[in-house]
């Protein structure tokens, strides 16, 4: 390739367009952050939802369009990700002027091997280094005078942390170009242990993994990390979400207030409201998971923990990398799949977004724990509870094989990686990381939940019969003005919202598809409470009070709603029996722990693969695993004459 002649800054009032490029975990997003002052629009590639992000800063006259691209290893794509980053880069239309190539001083000899590989792009480069700190900590100093004049090319140190030496970058990525030169030596690895040489002492990672990649401690290790996220998003998200309800609750009520009754409060109320709400309830949960998997993969851990699961993973047909939204599944299964993305293999990736859901996510929680303190005391409830969330995760592992030997099957994977070296995470980065993925979530799976939910009113509300209302009028009228009346009358706003539920569409619709659900034990109203929970699980229990005429009825995990634990138990049917009882709450809770009932989840699905094959493929075969289950739990039950009450 022959040298290019150094063409002169940018004019006043042009745009030159700068790609961060480098290998993942380089500091490419905190460099852009000290570049442009903030993190700026996450942006999709056309027909895929791999995302760049852009940001706009002025410099030397001129404006810099910088373009983060996702990690790349070498000009060799192995991923989506760095698929799309090589097409950018390749493509002319997109009007790169220059590269800035992000150089990890602690993986010298990788990175001079890509920087020489990014050479014969034939676009100029300027070299930023990063964590010259953590490689002279962890033993490996650079002598940043001899590497530049190896390589030839402008070289600045930066500092991710601090912002330290930023400005300058900023100053000469709107300077010059500079001249583009292949490297004197091929591959740039022998220039690497002229700049930077190994001291004897032991490094920090070193020791770090001599105990978390041990044969015994590292297992431990990795489960109280486990432990430590189930404990953040059950727990710690707990007092958010409580805010969150009681700001839902504040809205209804003001709601209440200004619009008369009729069917726009009902809308506003229980369509938008309750829609909204619906979405926003799970937002401390992403938020904190999201944050939590940041902080474990900016430490350097994440690496350790796909290395130590790799083997298990792989004997089911995934890989070690699907652990990290697996894991994250028993939160929420939206971010689960949006964290699908670090897979390499689309095969492992595709398989992993198929099972991720079948993890038992807080949502179900609800309807666990309402089944369970009806039907069954303590000490069965708590193993009860162990079994259902191992149904999933069974589920899950032969779901995984299945399709690895049959519809994806191929394309095995090699865990080929590299253990970074372990860092402090950056604050910045992690909050900025968090925001993007709860964002992301609002305007993809928040939106389909809302109109859902919104769907789901509509059935629920009409066509709401002049004849019920002027039924309850009556009744209402011929109750006295005392306390004891005003109680009656709450008893017959609940009766006349179970008679307005029960003559809606949703309810003709409950009574069509109850065939369907009859071999599983499901009356009617159970039958109306699954199609009800479409938009998000958690909504059968609010369903379920008011078919029982309980009025409104808090889906709650700690303490369930004890008039609808009794209206469950007893509960007659037409002939005077029992319409629910132990065994078929037990076929009800297998049922919602293997069901697709979560909107926003298909639609994350949607969006990850680009295609509804994909959606619709796991809701099918979600539903009939789920209804498989349920009717055998309920007739082999039958069968065996155990029917606890």
């Amino acid at each position: 390739m022959n040298a290019v002649a150094p063409v002169s800054g940018g004019a006043v009032g042009t745009r030159r367009r700068v790609a961060l490029v480098g290998r993942a975990n380089a500091g490419k997003t905190s460099l852009l952050m000290h570049l442009t002052g903030r993190l700026q629009r996450p942006v999709n590639f056309p027909g895929t939802s791999v995302e760049c992000v852009e940001g706009d800063v002025a410099a030397g006259g001129c404006t810099l369009c910088l373009v983060d691209l996702p990690g790349i290893g070498s000009l060799e794509a192995h991923s989506r990700d760095e698929q799309e980053a090589l097409r950018y880069l390749r493509d002319p239309d997109r009007g790169v002027a220059l590269l800035c190539a992000v150089v990890d001083a602690s993986k010298l000899v990788v990175e001079l091997r890509l920087l020489a590989e990014l050479r014969r792009l034939g676009l100029p480069i300027v070299v930023a280094l990063s964590k010259v700190d953590v490689a002279a900590a962890e033993g490996f100093p650079v002598d940043v005078d001899r590497l530049r004049s190896a390589l030839g090319l402008p070289l600045l140190v930066v500092n991710g942390a601090t912002g330290e030496g930023v400005e300058a970058l900023r100053q000469r990525l709107a300077g010059d170009l500079p001249p583009v030169e292949p490297l004197a030596v091929a591959g740039g690895g022998p220039a690497a242990p002229a700049v930077a040489a190994r001291s004897v002492r032991r490094s920090r990672t070193d020791r770090l993994d001599a105990l978390l990649l041990h044969p015994l401690a590292g297992p431990v290790c990795l489960a109280l990390v486990l432990l430590a996220m189930f404990q953040l998003v059950f727990v710690v998200a707990d007092p958010f979400m409580g805010w969150i309800e009681a700001a839902q609750e504040w809205a209804s009520g003001a709601i209440a207030a200004a619009v008369p009754d009729g069917t726009l409060r009902s809308f506003l109320v229980d369509g938008i409201v309750n829609g909204v709400g619906s979405a926003l309830v799970f937002v401390p949960q992403i938020a904190l998971l999201f944050a939590f998997v940041t902080v474990v993969e900016a430490s350097g851990y994440m690496a350790r923990a796909v290395f130590l699961l790799d083997r298990l993973l792989r004997k089911v047909g995934l890989s070690g990398k699907s652990f990290v939204p697996l894991a994250s599944s028993f939160a929420c299964a939206i971010p689960a799949i949006v964290a699908s993305r670090i897979l390499d293999d689309e095969r492992d990736r595709l398989a992993t977004i198929a099972v991720a859901p079948l993890m038992s996510c807080s949502a179900r929680l609800p309807v666990y724990v309402v089944l369970l303190a009806a039907f069954f005391p303590p000490h069965q409830a708590g193993l009860l509870l162990f079994l259902l969330y191992l149904l999933g995760v069974l589920a899950a592992a032969v779901t995984a094989l299945v399709l690895r030997r049959t519809v994806l099957r191929g394309g095995v994977s090699m865990l080929a990686m590299e253990l970074p070296v372990y860092e402090r995470p950056r604050l910045r980065v992690v909050g900025a990381h968090t925001w993007h993925a709860v964002r992301s979530f609002l305007r993809t799976a928040g939106s389909v939940i809302l109109v859902a939910a919104v769907v789901v009113w509509a059935l629920g509300y009409f066509p709401r019969p002049v004849a019920i209302h002027e039924q309850y009028e009556a009744l209402r009228a011929g109750v006295p003005a005392t306390v004891a009346g005003d109680e009656e009358r709450q008893r017959l706003d609940a009766r006349e919202a179970a008679a307005y539920l029960e003559q809606s569409w949703l309810a003709s619709l409950g009574h069509a598809v109850q065939p369907v659900f009859a071999p599983a034990g499901f009356d009617w109203r159970t039958t109306v409470g699954v199609l009800a929970a479409f938009p998000a699980r958690e909504l059968i229990v609010p369903t379920l009070g008011t078919l029982h005429s309980l009025g409104e009825v808090e889906a709650s995990t700690d303490a369930p709603d004890a008039r609808l634990t009794e209206a469950l138990r007893s509960a007659k049917g037409p002939d005077g029996r029992p319409v629910m009882n132990g065994l078929v709450a037990l076929a009800l809770m297998a049922f919602f722990a293997l069901c697709s009932q979560c909107a926003g989840t298909l639609a994350a699905i949607r969006r990850e693969t680009h295609s509804w094959r994909w959606p619709v493929f796991t809701f099918v075969y979600m539903t009939a695993l789920a209804w498989a289950v349920a009717v055998a739990i309920y007739q082999i039950g039958s069968w065996l004459g155990y029917a606890p009450q």
